[in-house]
């Protein structure tokens, strides 16, 4: 249980260093974008959030040098869902 432990913090920490490190280069600027959305039906909340997060990731997040971004991630609790994803700009 203590190896488990270990390793899984060791884990953490490696990918801490990584986007530490890619964040102190200075070549690309990353944020965490998040849109919610609260609806009668989990599913459709679930769209909502997600097409929510789309719009302001396309128009209030625009660059010239272009911008990559991150697998979407959702979570809901009970009808309200939230989206969020990682956006870096180059």
């Amino acid at each position: 249980m203590k190896t488990l432990s270990v390793t899984l913090f060791l884990i953490a920490v490696c990918a801490f260093a990584s986007t530490f490190a890619r964040a102190e280069t200075g070549l690309e600027n990353c944020y965490t974008v998040r849109a919610t959305a609260d609806a009668r039906n989990p599913a459709i909340s679930t769209e909502r959030a997600e097409r929510r997060l789309r719009h302001y990731i396309a128009h209030e997040m625009r660059s010239a040098g272009g911008q990559s971004i991150g697998p979407t991630h959702t979570q809901c609790i009970r009808n309200a869902c939230e989206a969020s994803a990682i956006v870096c700009r180059h």
